[in-house]
């Protein structure tokens, strides 16, 4: 289906999945074009490298002869180069089902999981480059540490990024798969967790060499019926276990062992046991790739976490913090690891709900994942491509936190009052961070301009 010297045109090229694939792919000698509502630091990276990249839709850039249109599944049929595309009788191909043409010419490592997918991708890939095995790679975020969210190298091996939201992963079948964890999401796709379960399960069953994380009760599950698999954790069950866990700050330390024999002493530049989770399933991986333990561990110490993976803004006084988490055990994981990591800081915590559909579906659930925090700033839901629910707002997150914790509570719907609020509020010595796969990084972003000018001394 992709071949290196045709013409493609991307709907929604400045997204973190459609980028990376269209990079990929220009690397490889076709010809790319895109359309976005909006520039990008990942378009701008495009036009640079050689497509030619236009802001908004338009039915005239279908014009040209065009071998394929890749769609991202944020596109629906009613966009007008999707409609041009039939029209003219030119394949509408998604991103998933080009990336799996791409993928059967390598050895594939396949990243899936409710969670945790772009960090553990990331740290896999940084463990093949460290090791000179020159991967190509496609992340869902900008990673600092590799120089951008995709890369063609020259090996045998491609790291992926695989997302479960649409259904479509299905049609990967990895040579390496890894799943992190199982939970509810995208409940407008799967309607039930039964259904994500059996998902994810088909998508183990027709991979090759499999690591699951069984910290995750519905992934130990599915290990019961994989015994080939290579099983990681904290869990005393895992074949490949992390123990002696410290955290400090923005690094953590732990020893590594496999079958109970200690392997070596492990440093990662990234907080909280769930990072340590995403370090086993990339360990795994990347041995099941050829490395040994010891290798892959001691490539990590260079690691760095993606953007808007607890991306560290402001140290002056007040620790600002931004991360894309979303979901209640995100939120929960990264409230514990400043917890782990920090003593005797009051954190705050600025939560922007994401979809209408996931509000609805588990807003009651969000109420546990704060209990670490000392203050909540809720603002109004965050809608993606979605049109209100009528009766559904953020105030049900805001009821269910008020239920489940002692933390003071903020409902502030606009996110731009929530920035002078926080000027007034904060004190030295806070931690703050704000949590959202929308634009609340705008928040803590203002924020951190706020405190670059030097009103609070370092702590």
């Amino acid at each position: 289906m992709i071949g290196d010297r045709k013409r493609y045109h991307f709907v929604g090229i400045g997204g973190a999945g459609m980028s990376g694939l269209a990079a990929v792919m220009l690397a490889r000698g076709a010809s790319i074009s895109g359309s976005d509502l909006h520039e990008n630091d990942e378009t701008v990276r495009l036009r640079k490298a050689g497509a030619q990249i236009h802001v908004g839709h338009d039915p005239r850039l279908l014009e040209d002869e065009i071998d394929a249109v890749i769609v991202s599944s944020a596109i629906g049929d009613g966009n007008v180069e999707v409609r041009a595309a039939r029209e003219r009788e030119v394949p509408v191909v998604k991103r998933l089902h080009a990336l799996a043409s791409l993928l059967s010419g390598y050895k594939s490592v396949g990243i899936a999981g409710t969670h945790g997918k772009t960090t553990t991708t990331a740290m896999v890939a940084n463990i093949l480059v460290e090791a000179g095995m020159d991967p190509s790679y496609l992340v869902g975020a900008h990673c600092p540490g590799l120089g951008g969210n995709s890369h063609l190298g020259r090996g045998q091996f491609f790291v992926t990024e695989v997302d479960e939201s649409d259904g479509l992963f299905l049609a990967l079948e990895p040579s390496i798969s890894v799943l992190t964890n199982v939970g509810r999401d995208h409940l407008n796709t799967y309607r039930t967790l039964s259904a994500i379960k059996r998902s994810f399960r088909q998508y183990v069953r027709q991979s090759g060499q499999v690591v699951l994380a069984i910290d995750d009760r519905h992934v130990g599950d599915l290990a019961e019926e994989v015994p080939n698999a290579l099983t990681v954790g904290l869990a005393e069950g895992a074949l490949l276990r992390a123990t002696s866990v410290e955290h400090h700050r923005f690094h953590s330390r732990f020893e590594l062992q496999y079958r109970g024999q200690r392997v070596a002493p492990v440093f990662l530049p990234a907080p909280g046991d769930h990072n340590v989770r995403n370090a086993l399933c990339a360990i795994g991986a990347a041995h099941l790739a050829g490395l040994d333990l010891a290798t892959a561990a001691t490539c990590l110490s260079s690691f760095r976490l993606p953007e808007r993976r607890f991306q560290l803004l402001e140290e002056n006084g007040v620790t600002v913090v931004d991360d894309y988490a979303h979901l209640p055990e995100q939120i929960q994981a990264n409230l514990k690891a400043i917890r782990d990591g920090w003593e005797n800081r009051r954190i705050v915590a600025i939560f922007q709900p994401h979809r209408y559909t996931r509000t609805q579906a588990i807003g009651a659930e969000f109420g546990v994942a704060f209990q670490e925090a000392d203050t909540v700033v809720v603002t109004s839901i965050y809608p993606a491509c979605e049109q209100p629910i009528p009766g559904v707002s953020s105030q049900a997150i805001v009821e269910a936190i008020a239920s489940c914790t002692d933390a003071t509570l903020f409902s502030i719907e606009r996110k731009e009052e929530v920035v002078s609020f926080l000027e007034s509020y904060i004190e030295p010595g806070d931690f703050i961070i704000s949590f959202g796969a929308g634009d609340i990084w705008t928040v803590t972003e203002e924020l951190s301009c706020f405190l670059k000018q030097g009103r609070f001394c370092t702590v």
